[in-house]
Protein backbone atom coordinates (compact mmCIF):
# COMPACT_ATOMS: atom_id res chain seq x y z
CA UNK A 1 0.00 0.00 0.00
CA UNK A 2 1.53 3.57 -0.99
CA UNK A 3 0.54 4.66 2.49
CA UNK A 4 3.37 2.34 4.05
CA UNK A 5 5.70 3.59 1.18
CA UNK A 6 5.15 7.16 2.03
CA UNK A 7 7.44 8.47 4.88
CA UNK A 8 5.71 12.01 4.89
CA UNK A 9 1.95 10.55 5.48
CA UNK A 10 3.38 8.17 7.64
CA UNK A 11 5.12 10.43 10.14
CA UNK A 12 1.96 12.93 9.81
CA UNK A 13 -0.24 10.02 10.99
CA UNK A 14 2.31 9.13 13.94
CA UNK A 15 2.35 12.64 14.92
CA UNK A 16 -1.52 12.67 14.91
CA UNK A 17 -1.37 9.44 17.25
CA UNK A 18 0.93 10.93 19.59
CA UNK A 19 -1.22 14.06 19.72
CA UNK A 20 -4.46 11.90 20.70
CA UNK A 21 -2.33 10.12 23.41
CA UNK A 22 -1.46 14.06 24.54
CA UNK A 23 -4.97 14.96 24.95
CA UNK A 24 -5.40 11.79 26.54
CA UNK A 25 -2.92 12.49 29.32
CA UNK A 26 -4.01 15.74 29.92
CA UNK A 27 -7.48 14.34 30.39
CA UNK A 28 -6.37 11.23 32.69
CA UNK A 29 -4.18 14.27 34.70
CA UNK A 30 -7.36 16.43 35.21
CA UNK A 31 -9.06 13.21 36.19
CA UNK A 32 -6.32 11.63 38.56
CA UNK A 33 -6.48 15.69 40.23
CA UNK A 34 -10.23 14.66 41.69
CA UNK A 35 -7.95 12.67 43.73
CA UNK A 36 -7.29 15.84 46.01
CA UNK A 37 -10.98 16.37 46.53
CA UNK A 38 -11.07 13.18 48.71
CA UNK A 39 -12.22 9.39 48.85
CA UNK A 40 -15.69 9.91 48.12
CA UNK A 41 -15.83 12.79 45.10
CA UNK A 42 -13.18 10.42 43.62
CA UNK A 43 -14.11 7.17 43.83
CA UNK A 44 -17.89 8.77 42.36
CA UNK A 45 -16.38 10.02 39.09
CA UNK A 46 -14.05 6.81 38.66
CA UNK A 47 -17.38 4.82 38.90
CA UNK A 48 -19.24 7.46 36.71
CA UNK A 49 -16.99 7.71 34.17
CA UNK A 50 -16.14 4.16 33.89
CA UNK A 51 -19.53 3.58 33.02
CA UNK A 52 -20.32 5.64 30.44
CA UNK A 53 -19.74 4.74 26.45
CA UNK A 54 -17.54 7.17 26.00
CA UNK A 55 -14.85 5.00 28.38
CA UNK A 56 -14.81 2.28 25.87
CA UNK A 57 -14.66 4.18 23.15
CA UNK A 58 -11.73 5.77 24.46
CA UNK A 59 -9.79 2.28 25.61
CA UNK A 60 -9.96 1.23 21.79
CA UNK A 61 -8.91 4.37 20.34
CA UNK A 62 -5.96 4.51 22.94
CA UNK A 63 -5.53 0.67 21.96
CA UNK A 64 -5.09 1.31 18.10
CA UNK A 65 -3.27 4.51 17.96
CA UNK A 66 -0.51 3.28 19.96
CA UNK A 67 0.03 0.16 18.30
CA UNK A 68 -0.29 2.25 15.20
CA UNK A 69 2.56 4.31 16.68
CA UNK A 70 4.76 2.08 18.26
CA UNK A 71 4.90 -0.04 14.74
CA UNK A 72 5.33 2.96 12.59
CA UNK A 73 8.40 4.15 14.64
CA UNK A 74 9.86 0.54 14.60
CA UNK A 75 9.01 0.20 10.74
CA UNK A 76 10.73 4.11 10.19
CA UNK A 77 13.75 3.07 12.09
CA UNK A 78 14.34 -0.11 10.28
CA UNK A 79 13.45 1.66 6.92
CA UNK A 80 16.30 4.62 7.97
CA UNK A 81 18.80 1.85 8.82
CA UNK A 82 18.22 0.27 5.07
CA UNK A 83 16.90 2.15 2.55
CA UNK A 84 19.98 3.76 1.34
CA UNK A 85 22.81 2.17 2.91
CA UNK A 86 25.12 4.03 5.71
CA UNK A 87 25.06 7.25 3.89
CA UNK A 88 21.22 7.31 4.70
CA UNK A 89 21.25 6.32 8.47
CA UNK A 90 20.37 9.34 10.53
CA UNK A 91 22.90 9.64 13.48
CA UNK A 92 21.18 9.91 16.79
CA UNK A 93 22.23 13.50 18.79
CA UNK A 94 25.24 13.16 20.69
CA UNK A 95 23.12 14.10 23.47
CA UNK A 96 21.28 11.21 23.44
CA UNK A 97 22.46 7.90 22.13
CA UNK A 98 20.90 5.44 20.15
CA UNK A 99 20.97 3.11 23.21
CA UNK A 100 19.46 5.29 25.73
CA UNK A 101 16.85 6.32 23.44
CA UNK A 102 15.06 3.27 22.57
CA UNK A 103 15.73 2.29 25.82
CA UNK A 104 13.61 4.76 26.99
CA UNK A 105 10.70 4.27 25.06
CA UNK A 106 10.53 0.78 25.66
CA UNK A 107 10.53 1.28 29.40
CA UNK A 108 7.72 3.85 28.84
CA UNK A 109 5.68 1.52 26.72
CA UNK A 110 6.61 -1.47 29.38
CA UNK A 111 4.96 1.40 32.03
CA UNK A 112 1.66 1.86 29.98
CA UNK A 113 1.16 -1.95 29.48
CA UNK A 114 2.22 -2.20 33.21
CA UNK A 115 -0.39 0.64 34.60
CA UNK A 116 -2.98 -0.37 32.08
CA UNK A 117 -3.01 -4.27 33.34
CA UNK A 118 -3.02 -2.83 36.70
CA UNK A 119 -5.68 -0.44 36.98
CA UNK A 120 -7.81 -2.22 34.93
CA UNK A 121 -7.60 -5.96 36.85
CA UNK A 122 -5.83 -5.52 40.10
CA UNK A 123 -7.34 -3.17 41.60
CA UNK A 124 -10.06 -2.61 44.03
CA UNK A 125 -12.68 -1.01 41.73
CA UNK A 126 -15.25 -0.30 44.53
CA UNK A 127 -12.76 1.66 46.14
CA UNK A 128 -10.08 2.97 43.88
CA UNK A 129 -8.97 5.76 46.23
CA UNK A 130 -7.61 3.84 48.75
CA UNK A 131 -6.16 1.19 45.99
CA UNK A 132 -4.29 4.27 44.97
CA UNK A 133 -3.06 4.85 48.55
CA UNK A 134 -1.91 1.33 48.67
CA UNK A 135 -0.32 1.13 45.89
CA UNK A 136 2.11 4.19 46.73
CA UNK A 137 2.80 2.82 49.83
CA UNK A 138 5.00 0.54 48.51
CA UNK A 139 8.81 1.80 47.32
CA UNK A 140 8.59 -0.51 43.94
CA UNK A 141 5.43 1.22 43.21
CA UNK A 142 7.44 4.42 44.06
CA UNK A 143 10.35 3.58 41.72
CA UNK A 144 8.21 2.02 38.69
CA UNK A 145 6.08 4.98 38.78
CA UNK A 146 9.34 7.26 39.28
CA UNK A 147 10.19 5.81 36.13
CA UNK A 148 7.48 6.07 33.91
CA UNK A 149 7.09 9.54 34.36
CA UNK A 150 10.58 10.37 33.57
CA UNK A 151 10.65 8.10 30.44
CA UNK A 152 7.17 9.76 30.04
CA UNK A 153 8.55 13.55 30.27
CA UNK A 154 11.29 12.54 28.47
CA UNK A 155 9.18 11.51 25.14
CA UNK A 156 6.61 14.32 25.72
CA UNK A 157 9.48 16.72 25.19
CA UNK A 158 11.06 14.79 21.78
CA UNK A 159 7.59 14.26 20.83
CA UNK A 160 6.11 17.82 20.77
CA UNK A 161 9.26 19.14 19.38
CA UNK A 162 8.72 16.73 16.35
CA UNK A 163 5.03 16.89 16.22
CA UNK A 164 6.10 20.89 15.58
CA UNK A 165 7.94 20.07 12.91
CA UNK A 166 5.94 17.44 11.02
CA UNK A 167 3.48 20.34 10.86
CA UNK A 168 5.82 23.08 9.55
CA UNK A 169 6.14 24.81 12.93
CA UNK A 170 9.48 25.73 14.34
CA UNK A 171 10.20 23.91 17.39
CA UNK A 172 13.08 26.75 18.24
CA UNK A 173 10.38 28.74 18.87
CA UNK A 174 8.29 27.04 20.89
CA UNK A 175 10.77 25.05 23.03
CA UNK A 176 10.16 26.53 25.93
CA UNK A 177 6.16 25.82 25.33
CA UNK A 178 6.73 22.38 25.22
CA UNK A 179 9.39 22.17 28.54
CA UNK A 180 6.74 23.85 30.22
CA UNK A 181 3.82 21.61 29.43
CA UNK A 182 5.75 18.56 30.16
CA UNK A 183 7.13 19.64 33.41
CA UNK A 184 3.06 20.89 34.57
CA UNK A 185 1.95 17.32 33.50
CA UNK A 186 5.25 15.96 35.26
CA UNK A 187 4.58 18.18 38.55
CA UNK A 188 0.26 17.11 38.16
CA UNK A 189 1.06 13.49 38.24
CA UNK A 190 3.94 12.88 40.70
CA UNK A 191 1.60 15.24 42.55
CA UNK A 192 -0.61 12.39 44.05
CA UNK A 193 2.11 10.06 45.19
CA UNK A 194 3.57 12.87 47.35
CA UNK A 195 -0.03 13.59 48.67
CA UNK A 196 0.21 10.18 50.13
CA UNK A 197 3.55 9.96 51.40
CA UNK A 198 3.30 13.55 53.07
Amino acid sequence: MSFFKNTATRKKWMAIAGLIWLLYIVFHLLSLLYFHSGKEEFNEFYHWFSQTPFYGFMLLLLIATLTFHVITAVSRQFDNNTSAGARYQKSYPKAIPRLLAWGGAGALFAFIVFHFVQMTWLVDKADIYQSIISIFTSPIMWFIYIVGLVTLAAHLHHGLTNVLQTFGLSAKHHHATAIGIVLVIFAGFISLPMSVIL
